[in-house]
């Protein structure tokens, strides 16, 4: 059923790249830096992030998951027809023969994405705030 939503997860990763460049092509023609702290790029940045965590953890899960045929799974990693001694989703684990198959740098890359994601996601609301604040002063009334 994962497997299902890996091709939506790489077209808005590949949409939320490309507005990201666009972004910054339109801020660079029209003479200003790229700037990451304005609300628009922060919900990309998110968004890439999110999808590119969730593109992670369904290429580990479907390669080093043990699913239907367990003992397929240790003997495609390992060279071992043996049937995993534990898994997990969360971190992801699939231990064969004693030995952890799942890659190490698996689970830190789906904190460090997921983590980016809601720190973007979280920044966004501020930056909003921030921008309306320094782009649209209060002026100053008549007769005070």
């Amino acid at each position: 059923m994962l497997f299902v939503l890996i091709i939506p997860a790489m077209l808005v990763l590949a949409a939320a790249l490309l507005h990201l460049a666009l972004h910054a092509r339109r801020r660079i023609r029209g003479g200003h830096r790229p700037r990451l702290a304005s609300p628009k790029p922060l919900a990309l940045v998110s968004v890439a992030a999110l999808s590119s965590a969730f593109l992670v953890f369904s290429y580990a899960e479907g390669t080093y998951s043990p699913g239907l045929w367990g003992d397929k799974t240790c003997m495609f990693t390992m060279g071992v027809r043996a049937h995993p001694e534990s898994s997990s989703l969360f971190p992801l684990s699939t231990v064969c023969s004693g030995m952890e198959i799942v890659p190490a740098w698996v689970n830190p890359t789906l904190v460090a994405l997921t983590a980016l994601a809601a720190a973007t996601l979280v920044a966004v609301p501020v930056a909003y705030v921030v921008r309306r604040r320094t782009v649209s002063p209060r002026k100053a009334t008549v007769g005070s």
